[in-house]
């Protein structure tokens, strides 16, 4: 029996799953099976294709085939590690908005249950709350501010002169949307689109007018219907149907389907689903970051914050390259 009529599905499978989250191309999954023709390769790609088993990503030479399962930090890790231009073009998939994939249930019930250990929800843990997530979130839009510069600004109004004034304005904006979702925990598409103004108001001020954290008046509080989103550094493309309208009727499905969800996983589900489908012109993953809290804030639960922020895991700016991410 010759290699051609031994190479089974699996083994392709296999050598695609191999690949990392960057997935193989056709002539990486050749060199791999040298002793087989193009021709039973390309019989075994389409049958686990049709089975549902592989994805195939790109066209031409940018061509790539995936497989659907969890991919281990080491994976995501190299695929991150990779040049962003070198990775496979990923389009925007509706069917991504479902619920699933979501939050493990078993996760999700031990989160659940750490909120026997929980602190009560009142004005101290508030103005702690303030703090942590103004400063944790503003890191990771590319702010300067340490905690303490945080705590100062916000708790004095004392703004650190040797610091970027748009820096501050992160920080305040993050305070007024996070008083707004406080006293506003109602899941609903006018109330995001309330926190996501807060989020990127310019205040007015000339002087940050061409910064990126920040939106027109017009812009902000509204899903975006002309605007075509860019991620720099980023392989995705996210959906643009201009004039259609597609933008806010499927962040309006967001919304209806985070409210059939247990309050983990409906927060797990709009961090995740409010930035992949880019539904505003700036600020999505702050957004998201906020939004994930209504739900566990609805049902008593802490909200989510953050301890330990490394911007290469995270960032959505890089100013050493003068690339902007920050949407």
């Amino acid at each position: 029996m010759t290699r051609q009529l031994a190479l089974s599905a699996e083994e392709v499978a296999k050598a695609i799953r191999d690949a990392g989250p960057a997935g193989a191309s056709p002539d990486a999954l050749q060199a791999l099976f040298p002793d087989v023709s193009r021709s039973t390769l390309n019989r075994r790609l389409s049958g686990l294709t049709a089975a549902g088993l592989i994805r195939l990503l790109g066209q031409g030479r940018a061509t790539r085939y995936v497989v659907d399962s969890a991919w281990s930090p080491e994976d995501v890790r190299r695929y991150f590690e990779a040049d962003w231009q070198s990775r496979p073009a990923v389009g925007f998939r509706e069917e991504l908005l479902l619920s699933s994939p979501g939050l493990d249930p078993e996760k999700a019930q031990r989160l659940s249950n750490l909120q026997a250990l929980a602190r009560p929800l009142d004005r101290k843990f508030l103005s702690d709350f303030l703090i942590d997530f103004s400063w944790a979130s503003s890191v990771l839009e590319g702010s300067t501010y340490s905690n303490i510069d945080t705590q100062a600004l916000i708790e004095y109004g004392e703004r650190n002169p040797d610091k970027p004034l748009e820096d501050a304005l992160l920080i305040l904006n993050h305070k007024n949307a996070i008083q707004h979702l406080w006293a506003h925990r109602e899941l609903s598409a006018e109330n995001l689109c309330r926190i996501q103004a807060f989020l990127t108001d310019r205040h007015g001020l000339a002087e940050i007018q061409d910064s990126d954290h920040f939106l027109p008046d017009a812009q902000r509080g509204v899903a975006r219907e002309f605007e075509d989103v860019r991620l720099g550094r980023s392989a995705y493309s996210p959906p643009f149907r201009p004039a259609t309208g597609y933008i806010a009727q499927a962040f309006a499905r967001i919304i209806e389907t985070a409210a059939t969800l247990p309050a983990a996983p409906a927060a797990f589900y709009l961090m995740t689903r409010i930035a992949y489908l880019q539904v505003f012109a700036n600020g999505n993953k702050r957004t998201s970051r906020l939004a994930a809290n209504l739900p566990l804030l609805q049902a008593g639960m802490l909200p989510i914050s953050f301890v330990v922020i490394d911007r290469r895991n995270g960032a959505t700016d890089d100013r050493r390259n003068g690339a902007s991410l920050k949407r």
